[in-house]
């Protein structure tokens, strides 16, 4: 099975060595746990590796993203010279996301794809058929573009539709001991693939996300 590397501090020993190639991973974790974190990281380390990127947002900008990244990745480089591109979608165009994604990822031959966060769609979807429909429609148009991709979600708004959809969950979850916080993070699936299932500390530095 050929794996796309995250290339993350120690994210590739979760996964068993990367994400399986033309997978879809779905991220939950509450605010602060630091999904568009790792999600622009697993963007700008393939964009040192020479694989292009796609970050959806259906939230903030492209200059909400840029103002807020503080790590020393020179990531704004990478958007001006078209190896990462960012764009902004308006969720309740939901039922043509899939087919602007696809537009997106052709558009800029991606290999790498971040949409954030994938549950604001389901607060214009009525049904669960309907949302099921729609995200089974973007995970087959970047599968079929040979992309591998990662939906990152907020824990609270998260259903098991998105759980069943998804080939692999990886979990990120703020704990608060004894009046101080720590970071974890694990994988809860990656469907049909040997993965670590221990749970791990995890931190942010100047270089970005470190799994201990």
């Amino acid at each position: 099975m050929k794996r796309v590397k995250t290339r993350i501090d120690n994210m590739d020993r979760l996964l068993g060595g990367g994400i399986p190639e033309k997978e879809t991973v779905l991220v939950k974790g509450e605010p602060g746990a630091g999904k568009t974190n790792l999600g622009l990281e697993f963007l700008y380390r393939g964009a040192k590796n020479g694989e292009k990127g796609l970050f959806v947002s259906f939230q903030d900008t492209e200059d909400d993203i840029l103002r807020a990244n503080t790590f020393d990745w020179k990531f704004d480089q990478h958007v001006e010279q078209g190896n990462i591109n960012v764009r902004k979608m308006d969720p309740y165009r939901y039922e043509q996301v899939p087919d602007m994604i696809r537009g997106m990822i052709k558009e800029n031959n991606a290999s790498r794809v971040i949409v954030d966060p994938i549950t604001d769609l389901d607060l214009y979807i009525d049904s669960r058929k309907d949302i099921r429909k729609n995200l089974l429609s973007i995970k087959r148009e970047v599968r079929n573009l040979g992309a591998t991709s990662l939906l990152l979600a907020e824990s609270g708004e998260a259903t098991e539709i998105e759980d069943e959809v998804a080939d692999g969950i990886v979990n990120m979850e703020v704990v608060r001991e004894n009046g101080k916080v720590k970071r974890e993070i694990y994988v809860k699936k990656l469907r049909g693939s040997d993965y670590n299932h221990s749970v791990h500390n995890y931190v942010f530095n100047s270089d970005g996300l470190k799994v201990q």
